[in-house]
């Protein structure tokens, strides 16, 4: 069944721009699939990629089984895939992923399945974003607990960020050498959270690669007392050294992968022994297939697999069928209250969002991914068109 038609979204939803692609076969069957830089910069340049891969390599009647020939065809003669960054490789992670979906859909079955079956019925998935409307610090207690009362079990927080008075966090610059109250004033905050939260729900950090590997490892050891879950981006995305030398000199685990893009990227991280967990992210690191690989490389070497989650609603659907056939998938994360944000599940049918419920993601047995566009919220926002002949 040949590919006719494509359409790249994109999608505002308050602070990030998803960028989805939805691909149409002769018979008129869709398939979904997603570039996931929606956070920070890039999402136009992401939509672009998208774009030049398929005229290049979808143009002319590919079929929708051939995900893993125009993946091959794009790495070995697209000349900017081998060593390429999240940015490059998001293009044909949407693709292929559209392409798995395409696929599912064409044999009638979930994508689950196409990866050999579900292992894991449910997903437990922590919390992010759950700070979002604060303003203050003196407001992040609060927030923790309710996260906690919406049944969530594990939270994940950014304690290096400065809230901005909009509510949003902004990541601290210059490597904070020469403020150290970044760290005083973090601690203070977690103890704070700590104590709202209890002793029974997990905290995760993310530090965003925001100090000097020096004053993380020393903020790391004040922490331990606090009692968290890992520590994730402790390291500059690349530096290997600087990550093994760091998750040797803590005691909390460490987790990496969000910015690392392709198996070819995390082989360096798993011969140094760098990092307990791997999150890559599914849109950005070479898509689903690519994503498993990585995942049964992690699980050779002992390690936990926990896919980066951070864009539209189609990638929430899009991490639940990969996590349901991995077994050494450790936890799923969410921002559950995104939601609440025009864009971010209201162009799509059926969301996973809407059947969450206690900090657990039920895994269902729809065709494909699940999730299908509605035309009327998502023809808005249509960035490109293309026919295959």
């Amino acid at each position: 069944m040949k590919i006719t038609k494509a359409r790249i979204y994109k999608i505002p939803s308050g602070g990030i721009t998803p960028v989805v692609l939805e691909l149409e076969t002769e018979d008129g069957t869709n398939g979904l699939g997603e570039a996931c830089i929606a956070y920070g910069a890039g999402s136009t340049a992401a939509a672009g990629m998208v774009y030049d891969i398929l005229e290049r390599y979808v143009i002319g009647g590919v079929s929708a089984f051939d995900g893993e020939k125009v993946w091959n065809r794009f790495y070995d003669h697209g000349f900017w895939g081998k060593g390429g960054g999240p940015v490059i490789m998001s293009g044909i992670s949407a693709i292929e992923t559209a392409m798995l979906d395409l696929k599912a859909r064409l044999l009638g079955v979930p994508v689950h399945t196409l990866l050999g079956g579900k292992i894991n019925d449910s997903l437990r998935a922590y919390c992010n974003g759950w700070y979002f409307g604060c303003t203050e610090d003196a407001q992040l207690p609060g927030a923790a607990e309710k996260a906690v009362a919406d049944g969530y079990k594990a939270i994940k927080f950014y304690p290096f960020a400065t809230i901005l008075p909009e509510g949003r966090l902004l990541h601290p610059s210059l490597r904070s050498t020469s403020d150290q109250t970044v760290i005083t004033k973090a601690l203070k905050r977690l103890k704070e959270i700590r104590s709202a939260v209890g002793d029974d729900v997990e905290i995760m950090l993310d530090l965003t690669a925001s100090l000097t590997p020096d004053d993380t490892i020393r903020f790391c050891r004040e922490a331990a007392e606090i009692g968290i879950t890992f520590i994730e981006e402790p390291a500059i995305p690349g530096d290997t050294r600087a990550l093994a030398d760091i998750r040797r000199a803590i005691t909390q685990p460490t987790a990496v992968g969000e910015r690392l893009a392709s198996r070819y990227a995390f082989r360096d991280v798993l011969e140094a022994r760098a990092a307990d967990i791997l999150q890559p992210d599914i849109g950005n690191t070479g898509g689903v297939m690519e994503t498993r690989r990585i995942a049964a490389m992690a699980e050779t070497y002992g390690l936990k697999v926990q896919p980066h989650i951070c864009a539209s609603a189609v990638s929430t659907a899009v991490g639940m069928h990969l996590s349901a056939s991995l077994p050494n998938f450790y936890w799923q994360e969410h921002f559950p209250y995104w939601s609440r944000i025009p864009g971010h599940t209201d162009f799509v049918e059926a969301p996973v969002e809407d059947t969450i419920k206690d900090g657990m993601i039920p895994v269902n047995d729809l065709q494909g991914y699940g999730v299908s566009l509605r035309k009327e919220v998502a023809e808005q926002h249509i960035w490109a068109e293309m026919e295959f002949a």
